[in-house]
């Protein structure tokens, strides 16, 4: 009968305490695995806002040199160290370096919260496009090419993949209203008919350029900026 007792097994407090401990022991690890997803998703998002940032700072200086509004292919044009842009051997004031164009008046390119688009732009196709958009109601349900129509130069056509991938929310989740995404472009020298709003009187030449992108992540709680030297011209 002794022997019997010592092997009758577990009682029920005993089974209880122990479902109580491995209970506790699996909360926990669950609780790690979510705040492990989270963490993942979250890493995703941030690496994927440098790779967009990264980008745009590459579009703007690649294309630096590129006139907006004006085909090459046609047209003759010649830049000068100071900025000033010819076409077919005539000073154009529509024609601007792309440069000149992201700093015209003081303005940015700009998207509201989750890809609610309110660009700052100049050109009339990515107007239609943001108005084509603002009709569909903005669904990422069909997203279209990114290169859709295409321009004779290179800044309108970098502005509208800007519109397709910042204003239309592909590739960021949108965590609230706080999610914008900025583009906007300094001129600063010392000239006051070159340079109206940022005036330097370190700055001897024509006109330094700073780009600056600004991304909100998490429903703003997250900011992603960069600043960049865009261009620089001479003055003669």
């Amino acid at each position: 009968m002794k022997k019997i007792k010592n092997i009758l097994g577990l009682t029920i407090l005993e089974g209880l305490i122990s479902t109580a401990i491995v209970g506790i022991g699996f909360i926990a690890i669950l609780q790690m695995v979510n705040y492990s997803v989270q963490s993942i998703d979250t890493s995703g998002e941030r690496t994927k806002a440098n790779y967009l940032v990264s980008m745009i700072a590459e579009d703007i200086i690649g294309h630096r040199e590129s006139v907006f509004n004006v085909n090459p292919f046609q047209d003759k044009v010649v830049i000068d160290i100071d900025g000033t842009v010819r076409v077919n051997g005539e000073e154009n004031d529509n024609a601007r370096k792309f440069t000149d164009h992201l700093a015209k008046d003081n303005t940015a390119f700009f998207t509201g919260a989750c890809g609610s688009s309110n660009m700052a732009t100049a050109d009339t196709g990515s107007t239609q496009q943001q108005e084509n958009s603002q009709e569909q109601g903005n669904s990422p349900s069909a997203p279209t090419s990114i290169y859709d129509s295409q321009f004779s130069d290179g800044p309108q056509n970098k502005e509208q993949k800007w519109m397709a991938i910042l204003g239309e929310d592909r590739y960021l989740k949108c965590r609230g209203d706080r999610d914008i995404k900025k583009i906007k472009m300094y001129k600063i020298c010392r000239w006051d008919d070159t340079c109206q709003n940022y005036t330097d009187a370190r700055i001897n030449d024509n006109g330094m350029y700073i780009g600056r992108i600004q991304f909100n992540l998490n429903n703003g709680k997250k900011r992603k900026f960069l600043y960049f030297q865009a261009d620089y011209n001479t003055r003669k």
